[in-house]
Order: C-alpha cells, then sequence, then structure tokens
C-alpha cells in the first residue's frame, strides 16, 4: 500500500513586497492569496483524526491544483520582464517544514527549513503536491479493502489509486528537472536532494505497479473477511479462486517489476543518506525499513502466484517449495510454535486496528505481515495434503529461486502536465487592479508568525472545512 506520508507546513510569505508588475499589477497579491490558502489547509489538516484528513485531501488537491499555475506564470514572468523585483532589502525566502528528513531528536518536530528564492518555494510545493496524490491513493485503497465492498466499486477505486500514483511519480520526476540556483543541493533540505526525489517518483511507481496486481487477487478482501468471523481460518477449506496458469505467470512478472522498482528506490535512498550523514541531515529510517519490505512484499507475492499455479497443475512439492521460498524472501520463519503464534496474533490484532482507525501505523509494514499470513496459511494446508494424498518431494528453494521470472513493466510515467494559466486568466490579470485584493490577502493572514499560527484554535481548521476561503 501507499507510503503514509506526512504533509509539510508553512509559515506565511507574502510576494507583494518582493515583486511588482507594470503588466499584471495584480498577479503578486493573486499568488499571495493563493498560497495563503494552501498554507491554511495545511495546517488544518495537521490538526484532524485521520478520517477526517482523508475527506480533506479532495479539498487540499484542488487547492495546490490553483496555486501552482499562478506560481509558475510568477516566475515565467520574472523571466521575461513582466515582473520585476522590488526593492525589498531582502529576498523572498520562504520556509517550509520538512516531513521525512530526520528530527534533531526523538521526539522533536519536524525542522523548518528557509531558503531563499523561488525555486525553493515551487520545489517544495511540487513535492506537497505528490505526497497529496499518494494519500489520497491510499485512501482510496483502505476502501478498497472493505470485505462488503462491491467489486465493481472495488475495482473502480483502485483504478482510481493507480492514476493518482501515476501523477505522483511524474510530478516528483518533474521535479528533477527544475533549476536549481548553484549550491542548493548541498544547501536545500534532504527532502528536495535529486536522489531522494527520483527515490520518491521509483516508490509510486512500484506502488501503482503492486495495485494492478492487488486487483485480480483475492486474498487481501478475502483474509480481512475472514479475520471478522470467530475461526478465521475459512480460506484454509474454501480459497477464493486464484489465478492459475498464463495470468498467474503475469501476475508474478509484475510483481518482479514492483520489486524492482522499490529496491532502485532504496538504493537511490541509501545513496542520499550516505552522503548527507556528515551533515546530519538524513532521510527518517522509517521509509528506508518501508522500501525494504515493500520490496520482499512484491518479490513474495510474485513467489505466492507461481506456488498456486504449481498446486492447481497438482506439483504441490514444487508449490510448498515456492512457499518456503516466499517465506525466506519475507524472513518469516514458521509459526508453529507457541511463541510465533501468540506473537502473530498480537501483530494481527494490532494490524486491524490501524486498519479500522485508517491512520499512518496503517500498512508500515509494506502489507508484509499480510502477506506472510496468507503464504503460511497456505502451505500447511499444502503441506497436510502432501503428507495425505501425494507424498511428492519438497523441491528445494535453491532451485526454484534460479526460476523466479523476468520482471514485466505494467504501467509507463508520462511526463507531468504543467498547469498554465489559460488565456482568459491572462487578460483579466492585464486590466485587474489590486484594490479588491488587499482584504482577501489580509484575510489570510500572511503577517503572522509561524509560531503563533501553531497555537491557534482548532476552530480555524473547522472554518477551513467549511469553506470559508
Amino acid at each position: 500500500m501507499p507510503y503514509p506520508h506526512a504533509l509539510p507546513t508553512t509559515s506565511p510569505t507574502s510576494f507583494a513586497p518582493h515583486y511588482t508588475s507594470p503588466v499584471y499589477p495584480s498577479l503578486p497579491l493573486l499568488v499571495t492569496q493563493h498560497r495563503g490558502t494552501v498554507r491554511n489547509l495545511l495546517k488544518a489538516h495537521k490538526r484532524l483524526s485521520p478520517s477526517q484528513q482523508s475527506t480533506q485531501l479532495p479539498q487540499l488537491l484542488s487547492a495546490l491544483e490553483a496555486y501552482l499555475p499562478y506560481l509558475l506564470f510568477l516566475q515565467a514572468s520574472l523571466h521575461s520582464g513582466d515582473v520585476l523585483p522590488s526593492d525589498s532589502p531582502r529576498p523572498i525566502t520562504p520556509s517550509w517544514r520538512t516531513t521525512i528528513t530526520t528530527p534533531p531528536f526523538p521526539g522533536a518536530p519536524p525542522k523548518r527549513c528557509e531558503r531563499e528564492g523561488l525555486d525553493y518555494e515551487i520545489a517544495f510545493t511540487l513535492s506537497t503536491l505528490g505526497y497529496t496524490h499518494t494519500l489520497i491513493a491510499r485512501s482510496q485503497l483502505h476502501d478498497a479493502l472493505s470485505p462488503t465492498l462491491p467489486p465493481e466499486q472495488k475495482q473502480t477505486l483502485l483504478n482510481s489509486a493507480i492514476q493518482h500514483l501515476l501523477a505522483s511519480s511524474a510530478i516528483f520526476t518533474h521535479s528533477l528537472s527544475l533549476p536549481r540556483t548553484p549550491g542548493t543541493d548541498s544547501t536545500w533540505p534532504v527532502d528536495l536532494a535529486p536522489s531522494v526525489l527520483s527515490s520518491l517518483a521509483s516508490l509510486s511507481l512500484s506502488s501503482a505497479t503492486l495495485l494492478a496486481v492487488t486487483k485480480a487477487d483475492p486474498y487481501p478482501s478475502y483474509l480481512l473477511a475472514s479475520s471478522t468471523k470467530s475461526t478465521g481460518s475459512e480460506y484454509l477449506y474454501a480459497p477464493p479462486q486464484a489465478p492459475t496458469g498464463v495470468k498467474a505467470l503475469l501476475l508474478s512478472r509484475i510483481c518482479i517489476a514492483s520489486s524492482a522498482h522499490a529496491e532502485k528506490a532504496l538504493g537511490l535512498l541509501s545513496t542520499s543518506t550516505s552522503r548527507r550523514k556528515k551533515q546530519d541531515d538524513e532521510v527518517i529510517p522509517e521509509l528506508a525499513k518501508y522500501l525494504d519490505s515493500l520490496h520482499r512484499v512484491a518479490r513474495a507475492k510474485s513467489c505466492r502466484f507461481l506456488a498456486i499455479d504449481a498446486e492447481a497443475s497438482g506439483r504441490v512439492g514444487e508449490a510448498i517449495g515456492w512457499a518456503e521460498l516466499a517465506r525466506s524472501i519475507l524472513s518469516a520463519s514458521s509459526s508453529s510454535s507457541a511463541t510465533s503464534k501468540i506473537k502473530r496474533e498480537l501483530l494481527e490484532r494490532r494490524e486491524k486496528s490501524a486498519l479500522e482507525r485508517g491512520d499512518a501505523s496503517w500498512g508500515m509494514d509494506a502489507g508484509r505481515l499480510e502477506e506472510t499470513r496468507t503464504i503460511e496459511a497456505l502451505e500447511e494446508n499444502w503441506r497436510r495434503s502432501n503428507d495425505a494424498v501425494f507424498f511428492q518431494e519438497v523441491v528445494g528453494v535453491s532451485t526454484l529461486a534460479a526460476r523466479i521470472p523476468s520482471g514485466r513493466e505494467v504501467h509507463s510515467v508520462k511526463p507531468w502536465d504543467v498547469p498554465t494559466l489559460d488565456s482568459t486568466e491572462k487578460k483579466a490579470l492585464l486590466g485587474r487592479g489590486v484594490e479588491g485584493l488587499v482584504e482577501g490577502v489580509e484575510g489570510l493572514g500572511w503577517g503572522d508568525s509561524d509560531d503563533e499560527d501553531e497555537k491557534e484554535s482548532s476552530s480555524v481548521s473547522t472554518k477551513i472545512l467549511g469553506g470559508y476561503y
């Protein structure tokens, strides 16, 4: 499942004192107005409960998509000469809270990084947009895994989640092409480092690829349904119809492609960590752990599909071998002992509780526990059948490891469509003065300090979500 990114927050920033335009006199104030809306929504999102956060994400996405065209047009107009720098003694200096940079010490709030220039503002806004797309996909996957959801609605949600993840990958990839002032790679936070952005793009693509398999994998929803019943073991005796034959091989290869993207993302993240270690500016360890789990889960799923196909063809010994290989990839030992079973039951209860709440702790293992449970349940059933009926020799893990197929791509990430202002909006800027905008911009509170904003009452978020802006 998609990674539960934490959205950044930002301090108030006004563009009007730093830029003037004889051609588009209202442009700096309009950019400030849209940025204030985004800022307040991010602050409100931080204070909401997990269930409320998921319902607010579409509103935040719309605000970001409305802000970016004006911000990019301001930068383009600055390069063309239609917007001029003012005589402000200090250049514009946006401040953002990092979300994947390790805090100064455990339990500390995220770092607040302040840098000069529009490039920094654009880069962080694009990253926030990429995170938002990922969180929307995560929310839709959460809804799609409901056992009571009709199959048609499940497929619709999964298709939409895949599109959001592909959009996220395209946005992070586009961020790599942004112009950077010389020296910014070392002075900007690790959140915006090229290797980290490339890693996040690969992570989104890996998740989108694995979701394509989830659409045809009946076990996740079936196990969730069975876990709510008294016995929780119905799938041992009446398992869902799983894909076999050519379809099983295809799904197995798609899983390998997803695993390769996750492995690439992990390698890029490790590269960034080694470069930044001396600067005490590293990526949070949770992201690397998640990528390692995602890589293992995707590879184990590939073995599971091959095992199901082998068992359906009567090769039970081979199916057990594939299950053993999948368990070794997941680093999961057999759960035959009482201690292992108690530990497993405890973890399953925690995961179920996190799933019901829908908070960030759900899926932080990238589905590792769920996949382990599926594989062990199938292996136990196959061993019972083999010991009683088939008496086939179990194929060795080393033999099967050499037979893992190559990956197959199922998605292609298209270049991100950079949002632009249409001709009507540009014409409106030509003749629009600033008189009608000043009051609205002042209402956004861009003159307040970031520390004061952190102490605002929760009623502010209620007003925002109620359509105040």
